[in-house]
């Protein structure tokens, strides 16, 4: 039988072995190495992807601040979707960003020029998400997409000025003290209870997970 030299990959790996030894991909008629470490080689690919698939010709044409909200989404998720196929990025985190810039997108318009996008217009954009979100978590994780984009557009010399993100904080996470049972709310608590409310208090006493900060207690105690 006759053995088949050739190569074969992972399909979530997007790169070969080139019998230099480096890890390479061709890509309209043209080979490309990105180096021999395996982990390096695959972040060199998909720093260079976005270009080197045919992309850059959506930049040239959008020069001197002329790129529009949708297209930088667009050319972000598509890098962001070479991330996803390599297992760089999980599907969870990946439908977050689709849905957040399109968030962004009905905000402040698809077709709007990034040199236009004022740091007002981003401020209106976080006073929108505040409103809509009662997570601050939730509204944090949609301003580091945003900041994350418009990053990644900077570091690849895809937009030569972005936004003043800065200008944009995360919101900060508040955080209250529990309510906790004294020993003197204790025994009001089963002074007033009756002979079933009394059980629960000795069994939320006794439950493990300390008597001071008992979600037993608190139920008696809304109760009484």
């Amino acid at each position: 039988m006759r053995s088949s030299n050739r190569k074969t990959r992972s399909d979530k790996f997007p790169l070969t072995i080139h019998p230099t030894g480096q890890y390479c991909k061709k890509i309209r008629g043209h080979i490309y190495y990105f180096g021999s470490d395996r982990k390096q080689a695959l972040e060199n690919y998909l720093d260079q992807a976005i270009f080197l698939h045919g992309y850059n010709n959506a930049v040239q044409k959008s020069v001197n601040g002329n790129m529009t909200l949708r297209e930088i989404c667009d050319m972000y998720l598509k890098y962001q979707h070479t991330k996803l196929q390599t297992n760089n990025l999980t599907v969870r985190h990946h439908n977050d960003q689709i849905r957040s810039l399109k968030k962004l997108k009905d905000f402040l318009g698809e077709n709007s020029k990034i040199k236009s996008i004022s740091t007002l217009n981003l401020q209106n954009y976080k006073r929108s998400l505040q409103k809509h979100y009662g997570s601050v978590c939730r509204l944090n994780l949609h301003l580091s997409i945003m900041k994350a984009m418009f990053h990644w557009a900077r570091k690849n010399d895809i937009l030569k000025n972005i936004p003043n993100i800065d200008a944009i904080s995360r919101a900060k996470e508040i955080h209250q003290d529990k309510f906790t049972f004294n020993s003197k709310q204790i025994n009001q608590l089963l002074s007033l209870a009756d002979a079933k409310m009394y059980a629960m208090i000795w069994l939320g006493l006794n439950c493990g997970f300390g008597c001071t900060d008992c979600a037993y207690l608190k139920t008696v105690w809304r109760q009484l």
